[in-house]
């Protein structure tokens, strides 16, 4: 029994006089796992590397019971051929990106709202004096929740961020009312759409950019009609008197040749755009492509932009800077279109119950022209008291009306005289040989829906009802079959929202063939001297010729003794 104590390494140490080394223990340790296998080639160390690199990379749970299966799972990965690595590359989801976009929203929203909370009493009073200029939010969720009740609207988890995603533009722009529009669907994204009225500053900057577009810059033109002569002057103090004394070469005249034809057309004056806060244009557009990335601004849209609109029908693509390509050529991006076709939606779908908006405080309400206040503001009426669910889904639809402003033909809300542009501008012509324009015109704010004209035959709205199980419950649901998607609810109370969630495309009528290209037109007039005609026969040719021959000379009678003499001149010759 004593002999076993002395194989102990530190009594063999201790008997050799020799320390133990660390350093070298371990790399006898190391080589010995590194040792490969005859049948794999593979070696303990290298196998145990992988086993803790997946352990620590995929953190599963009760790792020690599971440790064989780890061990088999790292076996049969390395024997898997080469081109098999899709489950080895770690691809990171795209929900990720969009999380940590919303956090990031979240976050700055709910700063906002505990500064408040930490705010003093002093600045909770200054808070509520200037209450009236705070932005004000549309409440996104209630009216959600009342759209679901009728089968439409977005996912609550959605509606919920949309409402943080809202609260959000308020505070990194100067926005003073938002609303939600609706969802615009697209090939590669979708569309929030945000409708906002901008505040007093903003506006006012706005407008003065606008007004300077048009303003002439001080100073241009002037001095480049003296250019020429200042270039002349200069010439003639660099060649002095020896320009005189060049020897002047005699220039060919050229032929005459007739008069260039001139155009007699003449372009059509352009439409002017209506400017920031009226029209088509008094709605600012905000849109992003998902909930916590940033707002864009959609720009203000031309005339010419809804009337080419009109004209297209076309899928958005969720890029805003995509290329439009369509006949007749469209004058902007992505975003121009877009915002051209809100414009157009809005001002067929905008409608709520009669009486839910009216002018001014509702007091001189029957004292306003229906025809002059075509951009006149609305404000929502204290004194609405609401209507039924039987009248407001009755059939003719008389107690629905637009709120929104009708877009004339020409682009515009309010009807522009070209010929009053031409009387301005000092044209010598008399006023009979202008043109007569007939102004356009178009249905007043609050006109009835019922007006509206029919779609494929079938009236343009459709209205129904929520529920029939519960009456109290029950709400007013009115769909455009003009615009697929637009949507309209009302409760017998003072609620009431429009939404629209499609692709952004108008009801088509069936066998819809786009805009053709025009024929090309006439270079000149076909008459006689143009016509082409077939080339004459040799037999035409010498009849022509015969026929233009001269005539021949008349032959001459000799006089009594004229002849005589003239043969006697010969013979003395």
């Amino acid at each position: 029994m004593s002999k076993t104590f002395l194989l102990e390494p530190e009594i063999i140490a201790a008997t050799e006089n020799v320390m133990p080394d660390l350093n070298s223990d371990l790399i006898k340790a190391k080589n010995f796992l590194k040792q490969q296998s005859a049948a794999t080639g593979d070696s303990l160390y290298d196998h145990l590397v992988d086993m803790v690199q997946k352990i620590l990379t995929h953190k599963p749970p009760d790792v020690v019971d599971n440790f064989e299966q780890f061990s088999w799972e790292v076996k049969e990965e390395k024997m898997r051929p080469n081109f098999d690595l899709l489950n080895d590359v770690y691809l990171t989801p795209p929900q990720l990106e969009l999380m940590r976009k919303m956090d990031d929203m979240f976050k700055l929203v709910a700063s906002k709202s505990q500064k408040m909370e930490e705010a003093g009493e002093e600045e909770q009073e200054l808070d509520l004096e200037e209450e009236s200029t705070k932005p004000r939010i549309s409440d996104v969720i209630d009216h959600n929740y009342y759209f679901r009740q009728c089968g439409y609207g977005l996912p609550e988890s959605e509606c919920y961020a949309l409402y943080i995603a809202l609260n959000m533009l308020t505070i990194k722009e100067p926005v003073a009312t938002v609303r939600f529009f609706g969802k615009i669907f697209g090939t590669n994204a979708d569309y929030y759409v945000a409708e906002t009225d901008l505040t007093i500053e903003e506006l006012d900057r706005r407008i003065r950019e606008f007004d300077m577009k048009d303003m002439p810059g001080e100073g241009e033109g002037e001095g480049q009609p003296e250019e020429p002569d200042n270039e002349a002057e200069q010439r003639k103090e660099i060649l002095g008197e020896g320009e005189e004394r060049e020897p002047k070469t005699k220039e060919l005249m050229p032929p005459k040749l007739p008069p260039l034809p001139v155009s007699t057309w003449t372009p059509e004056p352009p439409i002017p755009v209506e400017r920031p806060g009226q029209g088509v244009n008094k709605k600012v557009y905000w849109v992003c492509t998902s909930l916590g990335a940033p707002w864009v601004c959609l720009p203000d849209i031309t005339p010419q932009h809804v009337r080419v609109a009109r004209l297209n029908v076309r899928v958005m693509t969720g890029d805003l800077d995509a290329e439009i390509l369509s006949f007749p050529p469209f004058e902007g991006t992505e975003r121009h279109f877009l915002r051209a076709q809100i414009a157009r939606i809005a001002a067929a779908t905008s409608i709520s119950p009669q009486g839910f908006y009216t002018f001014g405080s509702g007091e001189e309400e029957e004292d306003v022209d229906m025809e002059e206040a075509g951009d006149m503001n609305y404000n929502l009426n204290p004194f609405y008291q609401g209507h039924t669910i039987k009248d407001l889904v009755d059939p003719s639809l008389g107690y629905w009306v637009h709120h929104g402003r009708h877009i004339l033909p020409q682009g515009r809300t309010i009807w522009w005289n070209p010929r009053a542009e031409m009387m301005d501008e000092g044209e010598e012509e008399e006023d009979e040989n202008l043109p007569l324009v007939e102004p356009e015109t178009g249905p007043a704010l609050f006109s009835t829906v019922s007006g509206d004209a029919a779609v494929c035959g079938a009236p343009a709205w459709s209205a129904h009802v929520s529920t029939t199980l519960v009456s109290s419950r029950a709400l007013a649901l009115v769909r455009s079959k003009l615009w697929p998607g637009a949507v309209a609810y009302a409760n017998d109370g003072k609620r009431s929202e429009c939404l629209y969630v499609g692709w952004g495309l108008k009801t088509q009528m069936p066998n819809f063939s786009p805009l053709q290209l025009p024929r090309p037109q006439t270079e000149y007039i076909i008459g006689p001297e143009v016509m082409e005609m077939a080339d004459p026969t040799f037999a035409d040719e010498e009849a022509y010729r015969i026929a233009h021959l001269p005539p021949p000379p008349p032959q001459e009678l000799p006089g009594e003794g004229e002849g005589f003499p003239e043969e006697e001149e010969e013979e003395e010759d």
